[in-house]
């Protein structure tokens, strides 16, 4: 009987020492979260908001507002997860490049897309496609932070230089 008080005793007191580093260790957490201060002492970088993803399908329809050489300027409306007014400055030759900017009511989102130009059948073909992939670098408003990449898709009237776009991703902001 004498041991087993013993053992219980000296079972005891190695349960309320690690009760005892268990408070202290979560004391010293606490603390050093109230601080800003990391367990090696640095400063903790400030947290910025919750990121938020979106998966986004718009669809904007462009006119032509300029077609200096290779490069045609068109403007329009998107429709989809992000509507608002379109610009779009397009390069055209083997592929198209595409740097873009949507803006609606206190927000805006820039960003670049390319893809291969498809080849048509026939030379009268009025119109013509392409497809490829775009990324958002930046954004004004809710969307400051944005950044994001999806699909870019479309179709130029060669008559009148207006483009239909796709564009299909997840935008985070």
């Amino acid at each position: 009987m004498v041991k087993m008080s013993v053992t219980t005793t000296l079972r005891d007191s190695g349960r309320r020492r690690a009760r005892s580093w268990a408070t202290a260790a979560l004391a010293v957490t606490l603390l050093l979260l109230g601080t800003g201060q990391t367990a090696s002492g640095a400063a903790q970088t400030p947290r910025g908001h919750a990121a938020h993803a979106l998966n986004v399908t718009d669809t904007a329809r462009l006119h032509n507002v300029k077609s200096p050489g290779s490069q045609l300027v068109d403007e329009g409306t998107a429709t989809g997860t992000l509507p608002g007014t379109v610009r779009v400055s397009f390069n055209l030759g083997a592929t198209v490049a595409a740097d873009f900017t949507i803006y609606a009511h206190g927000w805006s989102i820039v960003g670049h897309g390319s893809g291969v130009l498809h080849s048509s059948k026939s030379k009268s073909d009025v119109y013509v496609s392409f497809g490829g992939t775009m990324a958002v670098s930046h954004g004004t408003g809710r969307y400051a932070h944005a950044h994001g990449q999806g699909g870019f898709y479309g179709v130029i009237n060669r008559t009148n230089y207006a483009v239909t776009i796709q564009t299909t991703g997840t935008l985070s902001y």
